[in-house]
């Protein structure tokens, strides 16, 4: 049992205590302010510690959000063009053995969406000449089956060069194929090419 004339020297040490907790308390507080909450909060970085902790760039992107503006947004996502896009719509048929090829004239960068479907397997290859080739039989090959061969493909193509970009197909098969394609996008020309000779093919502006 503690004696009552011990009371006072137990309050001063248990104030003092106190005290001396408040102290060390707002000691960290205020460096924690200084080293950390004013650099992130409000980009105020009196000791430089925000900009090696590298905080300095959260107030940056919390001024940005409350402001209601939109981040930036990654390049290449869009590629305005001059022009309405192009629709075509193309029925072939093959015999045994026939090969049939289709072209459309776009510019670097333009898109294109397509789908071609056929009544069986056949032989193709989606590719492309450059208007300025670096020798005559230059070409690029974009995708190709000339084993197995396919009976539909649906896609969307960005060309990577102003020239003709198409597919070539061929029936490889013992009876008649019939293919109907289906294309949309930025090009401005289209022809079909078939036992050597070349054919201009009507395309439409979308409606």
């Amino acid at each position: 049992m503690i004696e009552e004339k011990n009371l006072p020297a137990v309050e001063a040490r248990s104030k003092g205590a106190i005290v001396k907790a408040t102290i060390i308390a707002l000691a960290v507080a205020l460096l924690i302010l200084f080293t950390a909450v004013l650099p992130a909060e409000y980009g105020v970085d009196p000791l430089k510690t925000g900009k090696a902790l590298g905080l300095t760039g959260l107030s940056k992107a919390a001024d940005t959000t409350a402001a209601g503006r939109a981040t930036p947004v990654q390049t290449g996502i869009f590629t305005a063009q001059p022009k309405i896009y192009k629709v075509d719509s193309e029925d072939l048929s093959l015999l045994p053995g026939e090969g049939v090829e289709i072209k459309y004239h776009m510019l670097k960068g333009a898109g294109m969406v397509y789908a071609w479907k056929a009544t069986g397997k056949v032989m193709f290859e989606f590719h492309g000449e450059p208007d300025q080739k670096p020798k005559p039989d230059y070409f690029e090959s974009y995708e190709l089956d000339d084993k197995v061969g396919q009976d539909h493909s649906y896609g969307a193509f960005t060309a990577p060069s102003t020239g003709i970009h198409g597919w070539f197909w061929q029936n490889k098969e013992k009876k008649p194929v019939q293919i109907h394609l289906t294309t949309a996008g930025f090009y401005d020309s289209a022809k079909m090419l078939a036992d050597g000779e070349a054919e201009e093919l009507t395309s439409e502006d979308a409606k």
